[in-house]
């Protein structure tokens, strides 16, 4: 499940939940002789306008927030939620993205509680209070609904998110609650966790059986965020891993399969290790595949031995199976299209020959 590849509006024009009027956030209902699934997606909108319904249905799921992303083309998103009495569990999967909530949203709803995220796919990087930590597949991290939050989302992802009332989980820690903390759920009190949050999302689940289990998973979680934070693998370690894993990346840049899964099975350690390497770095490993890629695209662009090459052409050599996602990511990326630097580089070598 834990597998990590690569629309909207652009950033810089933040859409906010205020705005939210139109009937596009109206959840579609199951049951499977358990519980009642809601569940919303921007599949049936024209792409054009699947940002806008992204920014209405996680209004309608969640509570007001500011979406922001740099996919235009069509952008995918599905919510699906599970009610557990006074609370309730969300499975999102989507696409690059930052979620802000702003102090606008808080005054427009403000709801008292938090939510529990569980990276499931992806990594996150969530930031409250001036602490910010990334979340890799297997770490679960707490934000308080009444204080301002973020959510940064470099690449697809994953999650599930539990909706838990304030005075509910604050009446069993000790201390302030620590948001924007990661917390292990590996082995120990993190593991039980994970194991009743999993089970949650079981369709099978009787409603008043499936609220009861959320108290639980409540509890243990308030002791786990009582547990010392953990701390990082060796730095060393790390520095040398991350140093072997972009050999990889720079030795297999235009290979199709090219992923952390396959880059971790040749180094010969799991994935969530390979994650681990790159969750304090400016890119995360999808994020360095790419710009790897952009920049091989551009030698391949200003060499006049590949002149003869189509601009698409040079996409694929480059590794990018989309090409209007390569445009895309190219033009942000250098400011400038395929096709521009293209001319000017030719442009450049006709003068040389004229003088």
């Amino acid at each position: 499940m834990y597998d990590p590849p690569i629309a909207g509006v652009a950033l810089g024009a933040p859409l906010t939940c205020l705005e939210c009027t139109g009937p596009g956030a109206t959840p579609s209902s199951r049951s499977s002789g358990g519980l009642v699934v809601q569940r919303w997606s921007t599949s049936e909108s024209p792409q054009a306008a699947q940002f806008a319904h992204w920014r209405e249905l996680i209004c309608e799921a969640f509570l007001a927030l500011t979406p922001e992303s740099d996919l235009r083309d069509g952008f995918a998103g599905t919510v699906s939620q599970w009610p557990l009495a006074d609370m309730n569990i969300a499975r999102i999967d989507s696409q690059r993205q930052q979620v802000k909530r702003t102090a606008r949203d808080i005054a427009h709803t403000p709801q008292q509680g938090y939510y529990a995220n569980f990276q499931l796919r992806g990594t996150s990087r969530m930031t409250q209070h001036g602490r910010s930590t990334v979340l890799r597949p297997g770490d679960i991290g707490v934000v308080d609904t009444a204080e301002p939050f973020a959510f940064d989302f470099p690449e697809e992802f994953r999650q599930l998110s539990l909706f838990l009332p304030k005075s509910l989980l604050e009446r069993q820690v000790s201390a302030p609650v620590r948001t924007a903390t990661r917390v292990d759920t590996a082995t120990g009190v993190g593991a039980a966790v994970r194991h009743a949050l999993g089970a949650l999302t079981r369709d099978d689940l009787a409603e008043d059986t499936a609220a009861r289990l959320a108290a639980h998973a409540c509890g243990i979680l308030a002791v786990a965020l009582e547990q010392p934070a953990a701390t990082s693998s060796t730095p060393v370690r790390h520095s040398r891993l991350r140093a072997a894993a972009l050999a990889d990346i720079e030795e297999h840049l235009t290979d199709d399969d090219l992923s952390p899964p396959v880059t971790a099975r040749r180094l010969g350690v799991s994935v969530r290790l390979l994650y681990a390497v790159f969750a304090d770095q400016q890119r995360s490993f999808a994020a360095e595949v790419r710009r790897r890629r952009l920049d091989y695209a551009w030698r391949e662009l200003q060499d006049p031995a590949r002149a003869h090459l189509r601009v698409i052409d040079v996409a694929v050599r480059a590794g990018f199976a989309d090409v209007t996602s390569f445009h895309r990511a190219f033009r942000r990326e250098y400011g400038r299209t395929p096709a521009q630097i293209r001319q000017e580089t030719t442009g450049a070598a006709r003068s040389a020959v004229d003088r």
